[in-house]
């Protein structure tokens, strides 16, 4: 069941009345201030020609696992936000086009002018390559030499410029993809690091986008409200962003961390 839940993104749980709440066991920082996300830009389902593949971030469904519920004999409703339906393929998609926009507002990236640098361990780097071939930005993503051969064959074909690190290096040395990452930033004239590890857009693209998506989803589906929210974490943001975001909503909403093995 890794596989599935690392394919699918996140688990949400719906308690059945009068029965115990069962938390899913799979056998996978920022301002008030309002966005424009795509899934308030887009709808999902029939309609005409995207002006872009960016339409297509975001907006995922939700879906219900009754099958693995009963399977394994779980006492609630078991729901899935499919991330790996977004357009680069990860729930990561949604941040690389926020990170960006956000710095175009502020005029510190201009399309053929500024080049994006991320140190990163695939996804991340995956959604800036797809968002900067569509905007026209040179992107340099830096990782270490344990990814796979095929998040560095996507990568590539998206455009973007590779640098990989050796693995055991820690995060601080000079040799770290990180600390390349950096120095390319301060080396390469209009480079910026969009830094997702400390950057606030980061998690407002959950608070303010996939929170939201959630909870008009089921609330069109008359479902609610969520009692337990079970997603993996990275650099923390996906999980903080839900976290506030569905705490406005339903205040007592869990939220549990989980990491695959």
């Amino acid at each position: 069941m890794q596989d599935s839940f690392l394919h699918v993104g996140f688990c949400y749980l719906k308690e059945v009345p009068g029965r115990k709440l069962c938390i899913s066991q799979p056998s996978r920082m920022g301002s008030s201030q309002e966005f424009d996300f795509p899934s308030q830009r887009s709808q999902r389902g029939i309609s005409g020609v995207s002006q872009t593949i960016l339409e297509h971030i975001g907006n995922t469904p939700i879906v219900s696992l009754d099958k693995i519920s009963k399977e394994e004999g779980l006492e609630c409703t078991l729901l899935a936000k499919c991330e790996f339906l977004s357009a680069g393929g990860s729930v990561k998609d949604r941040i690389a086009l926020q990170m960006i926009e956000a710095a175009e507002r502020e005029g510190k990236l201009v399309p053929g002018k500024n080049t994006i640098i991320e140190a990163t361990s695939g996804n991340t780097g995956i959604g800036l390559a797809l968002v900067a071939a569509v905007k026209g930005y040179r992107v340099i993503i830096t990782l270490h030499d344990g990814r796979s051969p095929s998040k560095l064959s996507v990568l590539k074909a998206l455009g973007a410029e590779v640098i990989t690190a050796p693995a055991n290096e820690p995060w601080d040395s000079p040799k770290s993809y990180f600390s390349i990452a950096k120095r390319l930033a301060r080396e390469i004239p209009g480079a910026i690091l969009l830094n997702q590890f400390g950057n606030s857009n980061n998690p407002n693209a959950h608070e303010f986008g996939t929170a939201k998506e959630i909870i008009q989803q089921l609330e069109i589906s008359g479902m609610g409200p969520l009692d337990v929210l079970v997603a993996g974490a990275g650099t923390g943001g996906t999980i903080t962003g839900l976290a506030r975001g569905l705490k406005k909503k339903w205040k007592d909403v869990r939220v549990s961390q989980v990491f695959p093995v």
